[in-house]
């Protein structure tokens, strides 16, 4: 009777040190980047695995990032291995981390693992010899999560901060007065950006004429606003633009007396300019008025103008003829001024 209370009690024993242990584990996802290829950027779809010792990530020297519970005496080094030890814990970045004259461009030897879960990548340097990556989280970083520092480039995906210290901005199409279809291979270099800023693409605007080129952080937006449409991608700018009219009234857009930078559209394939009451207006000729079209057309007044190649009604208004227009209103308002002064 004894031994069979002895033996019920090792079993209970074991059962009970059983649910601790479970109660005491962890969840760590537990991937390897070399079938995996979510193991570097994301969570989503990651295994996972109850642990009683540590979560851990790790990088090797082939840039292979592997997470998992670490085992029980296994040594994990930072840079090359960071462990946590709270629920799924190890997602954190794995950045480059180096410094000096090897540094500009990084292999995946010097790939690691960020401290902390929020840890991000970061590059910063005054030359291509002198250059420093890592995470915002280690200590000692030179640039720290949300720095404003303008020479601290931090980014937030796995392997992020590789930019070297100075690279190539691309190539675009660049030309003036060019609607029709480019070719790619004449596009030329928009020469080179540093590390800490972007390569921004290329550009097609329409202010008058056709003109192509590199859109740099110097230059004004490039907006539909001002007629202007951004690419990314060498040689993006290429296509044919259609046919298009000034369309504006001086009026009320400054711009429009000189044409430069009026508004534009697309038409089918006319334009028009010309003056009425008074106003300065350019257009689409299937957008004018019955009679405008009669007075262009027949009378061939109102200084009216009609062309059929793209953007042609960009000619500057003569303010000879907005004083001609006015002539008869202002003479009318001088008279009847006069007729109540007396």
């Amino acid at each position: 009777m004894g031994s069979h209370t002895f033996f019920t009690a090792l079993i209970v024993a074991a059962l009970a040190l059983s649910q601790l242990d479970s109660c005491l584990a962890i969840q760590c996802y537990d991937c390897n980047s070399g079938n995996n290829a979510n193991c570097l950027t994301t969570s989503a779809g990651l295994n996972e695995v109850a642990c009683t010792s540590n979560c851990f990530t790790s990088a090797d020297a082939n840039g292979v990032i592997t997470r998992g519970c670490l085992a029980e005496g296994a040594t994990c080094t930072a840079p090359l291995c960071n462990s946590c030890n709270t629920d799924k814990c190890n997602t954190n970045l794995v950045c480059y981390n180096c410094t000096g004259e090897s540094c500009n461009a990084p292999t995946n030897a010097a790939l690691g693992a960020c401290g902390t879960a929020d840890g991000q990548c970061y590059t910063i340097g005054t030359s291509a010899t002198d250059m420093q990556r890592g995470c915002t989280s280690d200590t000692g970083a030179k640039c720290l999560k949300g720095s404003t520092d303008a020479n601290c480039a931090i980014c937030q995906t796995t392997n992020c901060n590789s930019l070297q210290y100075e690279r190539d901005a691309g190539s675009c199409i660049q030309c003036t007065d060019c609607a029709g279809a480019q070719e790619a291979s004449t596009a030329k270099t928009c020469g080179t950006v540093k590390y800490n800023q972007e390569s921004l693409g290329c550009y097609t605007l329409l202010n008058g004429t056709v003109s192509r080129g590199c859109v740099t952080t110097g230059q004004a937006a490039c907006t539909a606003e001002n007629n202007c449409t951004a690419c990314s991608g060498s040689a993006c700018n290429v296509a044919a633009q259609g046919f298009h009219c000034a369309q504006c009234n001086t009026l009320t857009n400054v711009n429009c007396m000189k044409g430069v930078d009026a508004p534009v559209t697309s038409c089918a394939n006319t334009c028009f300019s010309g003056y009425w009451n008074g106003a300065g207006i350019r257009g689409c000729w299937d957008d004018a008025s019955e009679l405008m079209k009669y007075q262009c057309v027949n009378e061939k007044s109102h200084d009216c103008k009609q062309c059929t190649t793209s953007l042609c009604n960009v000619v500057a208004f003569s303010g000879a003829a907005t004083i001609k227009q006015l002539g008869v209103g202002l003479l009318l308002g001088l008279a009847l001024a006069l007729r109540y002064a007396l």
